[in-house]
């Protein structure tokens, strides 16, 4: 026998309950009793003929668009589970609507809900929006202030852009349609960028934007897509399902298009800053240049020709000089040469006072024995000759 707890039991059942797929994401409509705002809203749902505990916590609670109250009919989105400690199924409340407008909410719950399962909201298929576009595409009403509140922000912010209108219903049951015409035309008129929408009204005003066949056609078309339907606050399936949302028309012109202030003020940041490296680099390569020349002065013919000039020049001298030092220490050599040779002159010899004899033989009679009795002679002097007949000889 498997005897459980309390507790075990309690939390048995909120798994079941918790595991059962049709118990989560429910609509249920009803009449709110016994309300009570603790931050946390706490109350009753119930009508003819039963009743349930419902609770809605403050993060979900802030986001309601009315102020719940008793005896009011609603229609309220969550899931059922087990408040463990007390063992009662509740009903946890996500979001919640009055009745009035339960119809057209739950068609669009069960819409979104079937799309988010098919990926058309999931963002790796979200186009990235060009940074500076050339041509803006609207698809909208021609003759809403919607179109007029694009057209003044872009005139103001982007007037190098062309904005493209693609007139279209925006309300009626033709609506869908047309706005799906309009976006192909657009796509296929080489737009960078598309901006779909209408001003703001009632929810019933803005169920053309909550058609699927129109989610198809914007999930499947080449051009990124900006959606600007309503006010801040409303949310419609195109939203969801286009590349970005904007809050409004207004917002969705500033969204796809830069302000050409700013593009201004960056392109004279950029001119600055292109200025700076021109005057950097312009620096550098004259410097280099510089050095370039320097370098090609140094070895340029002419420079060569100068150095080689100069050093011929410095040889020149160098040679000259050595060449008056040779030549002065050669007459210094001459004269001592001169100078010996003037000593040993005969002529000097006879100048003081001596002669030279010669024999018949016209020799120079250096010793007796070159003469002898009967030989004439000649002695010289310095001022002539005369010729002597010797007498005797005698050795000494």
């Amino acid at each position: 026998m498997n005897i459980l707890t309390v507790s075990q039991l309690n939390r048995y059942i909120s798994y079941k309950l918790k595991e059962d797929q049709k118990l989560r994401g429910i609509f249920l409509k009803g009449e709110i009793s016994n309300f009570k705002n603790a931050g946390h809203l706490y109350f009753t749902i119930k009508d003819n003929d039963s009743l349930i505990k419902a609770v809605m916590f403050k993060s979900n609670a802030q986001n309601l668009k009315f102020i719940p109250e008793n005896g009011q009919s609603v229609i309220a989105m969550g899931s059922v589970s087990v408040f463990e400690r007390d063992g009662v199924y509740q009903l946890y409340v996500s979001d919640m609507i009055p009745e009035g407008q339960g119809k057209l909410q739950a068609d669009f719950e069960k819409l979104k809900k079937e799309l988010e399962q098919e990926g058309l909201f999931d963002q790796a298929h979200k186009k990235p929006l060009p940074e500076y576009p050339k041509t803006i595409g609207v698809v909208t009403s021609d003759k809403g202030a919607a179109l007029q509140d694009i057209i003044n922000i872009l005139s103001r912010r982007y007037p190098v852009g062309e904005l493209r209108v693609y007139p279209s219903l925006v309300q009626g049951e033709d609506a869908p349609a047309s706005l799906c015409r309009s976006l192909s035309i657009a796509d296929c008129d080489d737009c960078d960028v598309i901006i779909i929408g209408r001003g703001g009204g009632a929810s019933e005003d803005l169920a053309a934007f909550n058609d699927r066949q129109l989610a198809y056609y914007i999930y499947h078309l080449n051009t990124p897509v900006i959606s600007a339907v309503g006010h801040e606050t409303d949310f419609t399936i195109a939203d969801f399902t286009a590349d970005f949302r904007a809050p409004t028309p207004s917002a969705a012109a500033e969204l796809a298009a830069p302000d050409i202030n700013d593009i201004l003020k960056m392109t004279d940041a950029y001119q600055s800053r292109l200025n700076s490296s021109f005057e950097i680099l312009t620096g550098k390569l004259e410097k280099k240049a510089s050095e370039l020349s320097e370098r090609l002065h140094k070895v340029s013919p002419e420079m060569m020709l100068m150095k080689n000039i100069s050093e011929l020049e410095l040889m020149t001298r160098r040679l000259e000089f050595s060449f008056r030092r040779i030549l002065e220490r050669k007459e210094s050599e001459l004269s001592e040469k001169i100078v010996r040779l003037e000593n040993l002159n005969p002529l000097e010899v006879l100048k003081r006072g001596y002669s030279v004899v010669y024999n018949n033989e016209k020799e120079i009679v250096m010793n007796i024995s070159q003469i002898k009795k009967g030989d004439c002679v000649r002695i010289d002097f310095t001022d002539g000759s005369a010729y002597a007949s010797v007498t005797d000889t005698e050795l000494k």
